[in-house]
């Protein structure tokens, strides 16, 4: 454990290194880092007459200083090398919080002007099923009222990133406080975890209840024999992480569960609900009050503020079960289904979790993460972020005593699995209502992006579709595409033809890499997708890939173009067409260049070449004038069908003089 947590002080030493060319005082604490993580290795191995056990805590509170220092420093350039806000989420918590500081309430206003305040990619906003982002907030107060000390301050630029870097170090702090000795590096480990330290700068504001979290997980079950402040500091710690996000609400069924069992083994039945009502009671007393402003102003703006995630027709993502509707294009018919599938596994785990206690007694807030995976929204940090929770109370809790509670333990977890199957079957048997073929693409030449696509679609239902269109770039559905042509509505088993395009630069995929199109449908809410479109699958490579030298005026050089594939093996085609380009990058501007490629005049651009039996296409290339400025060449592909061109090699810089 304790080589884990030397060897991540050490990764933290390699991320930060790459940063200084640009801060070049950076070199300091990458080399204690480094030095301090290697130290640590070597002292987890030395035996213990040598470093007793005062001197090892001693050595693992610094390694936690040092690891919360390096994600300050990590932090700090990953927002000055992008100050931008990377989700709607975080945008619209500081603005809100911005309305709550003059005393307006943010549950009554639209949170749009937040997109350009904090330069939100239209990427990053979450939308409906027609294609409108929501411009609501979605969260309980907690969410933005966490951001208003650093407002009162006097932050504005990036405070609420670095309130949620701030957070999740406080919750590796707390993680590193409540675990026994023994496995205290755990919390060194995941606090430096790239997904959790790219959610706290990118703009995952999970990390807001990870620390609240940890605290009510800890010792959970001491509740049914504390008395006083000591027996509320789980649920209001619980109340106040279920005010930040809708997350730990999945949680509280079955913490109520367990507080009732744990209860009834100690106290009987009559005593089991009296305390599971009581920790229920504190919980939602703690979830209210920082709410209480805002439900006074306008309750209804922040019921329906807090169920929009719920209730708004919001577009299916993340990587549960939904994915496989997504990309694959299995089901996609109900996303209704899904939504199903996620309550009755919610109710299938409570139920297992209930029959077989105690021993499901340590992963008691990690079940509810099965239940999410099967939402029709199952976002990465919905399947980590209580892990945290998870490590606390499985390592602080008392161990499970005797057997599973149910004697027919077996058969309640035998026929919920059973209806957990055949729930996520019905969301996956639920054919898509459209059938999708990308037909053609048209691109953006040099910038290597798709900025058209036509797409034929078939209603393969018995009634009428309205289509919306995206586009899947990477594992992120982009802002909807504009209907150039092609029905708004589509009648039963029509089958049309639409040209779609892209909204802005943010939105268009890259040719270098496969994406799909993506098409949402209502009534009832459903997905269609594409198969994966691959524009490119070769490339071109020059050689020589570099001159560093100066060609004289006059000289010639030779240059191959080899096709290659993506794993660079050459192509072996003969007859392809290669297309060999000059220009100048000069500092105000491009400017044409004077080379003669092959028996071309000087600046004729592009040129082309034939490939020979070994797919290689062979080019002379020279310049009877001296230039200043280096001259720049580039080869590239055209597709035989579409005519768009692709698979650009690497510029090949010449620089003719005397």
């Amino acid at each position: 454990m304790w080589t884990l947590a030397g060897l991540v002080v050490v990764l933290w030493s390699l991320r930060l290194w790459g940063y200084v060319s640009l801060a070049p005082w950076l070199s300091v604490p990458v080399a204690l880092l480094g030095l301090s993580g290697l130290v640590a290795v070597v002292l987890a191995w030395t035996p213990g007459a040598l470093v007793p056990g005062r001197r090892r805590a001693t050595v693992g509170g610094l390694l936690v200083v040092a690891v919360l220092a390096a994600l300050a420093l990590w932090s700090y350039f990953q927002v000055f090398t992008y100050p931008a806000y990377g989700t709607d989420e975080i945008a619209f918590d500081q603005y809100a919080a911005r309305l709550a500081l003059h005393g307006v309430d943010p549950y009554l206003r639209s949170m749009a002007p937040a997109f350009p305040l904090f330069h939100v990619s239209p990427n990053g906003y979450t939308f409906t099923l027609h294609g409108r982002p929501v411009t609501s907030l979605s969260y309980p107060a907690l969410a933005f009222e966490a951001y208003l000390p650093a407002l009162w301050l006097g932050l504005s630029s990036q405070a609420a990133i670095w309130v949620d870097v701030a957070s999740w170090a406080a919750g590796a702090v707390v993680l590193w406080a409540v675990l026994p000795g023994s496995l205290r590096p755990l919390a060194i480990v995941l606090a430096s975890s790239s997904v959790y330290v790219g959610y706290a700068v990118g703009g995952v504001t999970d990390v807001l209840f990870v620390p609240l979290l940890v605290g009510a997980a800890a010792g959970w079950d001491r509740f049914v024999t504390e008395t006083g402040p000591r027996a509320w500091r789980g649920p209001v710690l619980l109340g106040l992480a279920s005010a930040v996000k809708q997350t730990p609400w999945v949680v509280v069924p079955f913490l109520l569960v367990g507080i009732a069992l744990e209860s009834e083994r100690l106290h009987g039945a009559r005593r089991a609900l009296a305390d599971s009502a009581r920790y229920g009671a504190i919980a939602l007393g703690a979830f209210l009050v920082p709410n209480l402003p805002y439900i006074a102003m306008g309750p209804s703006a922040w019921f329906q503020g807090i169920f929009t995630p719920f209730a708004s027709h919001i577009v299916p993502a993340g990587q549960g079960l939904v994915a496989l509707s997504l990309y694959l294009g299995i089901g996609g018919g109900s996303l209704a289904g899904y939504s199903a599938a996620a309550a009755v596994v919610l109710v299938v785990l409570v139920s297992c979790f209930a029959a077989t206690y105690p021993a499901a007694k340590p992963v008691t807030f990690m079940l509810a993460s099965i239940g999410l995976f099967f939402a029709t929204r199952s976002f990465g940090s919905y399947l980590v972020m209580l892990l945290p929770a998870t490590i606390a109370a499985a390592t602080t809790t008392s161990a499970p005593v005797g057997r599973a509670r149910a004697r027919h333990w077996r058969a309640v977890v035998v026929l919920g699995a059973l209806a957990a199957m055949v729930t996520a079957g019905f969301a996956l048997g639920s054919p898509s209502p459209l059938e999708m073929t990308i037909e053609s693409v048209h691109t953006t030449g040099q910038l290597a992006t798709v900025d058209r696509v036509r797409v034929a679609v078939t209603n393969r239902t018995g009634h009428t579709m309205r289509p919306s269109f995206t586009v899947e770039d990477g594992g992120t559905l982009t802002a909807f595409w504009l209907r150039a042509a092609g029905p708004a509505v589509l009648r039963s088993h029509e089958r049309a033809g639409y040209t779609l395009l892209a909204p802005s630069y943010f939105a268009m995929p890259s040719i270098l890499d496969g994406f799909q199109v993506v098409a949402f449908g209502s009534s009832p809410d459903s997905v269609s997708s594409t198969s994966s479109y691959l524009p490119s699958t070769w490339r071109v490579a020059l050689e020589p890939d570099a001159i560093d030298h100066v060609v004289r005026a006059g000289q010639r050089i030779v240059v191959r173009a080899e096709i290659v594939d993506r794993l660079d093996a050459r192509v072996r085609v003969n007859g392809i067409p290669v297309y060999l380009g000059q220009i100048i990058y000069a500092q105000r501007g491009l400017e044409y260049s004077e080379a003669s490629i092959g028996a071309g005049p000087p600046g004729e651009t592009p040129a082309v070449a034939l490939t020979g039996p070994d797919g290689v296409a062979t080019f002379t290339v020279s310049s009877p004038y001296v230039g200043g400025d280096p001259t720049y060449f580039e080869a590239n592909l055209v597709a035989p069908v579409s005519s768009y061109p692709y698979g650009y090699s690497p510029i090949l810089a010449v620089r003719f003089g005397r």
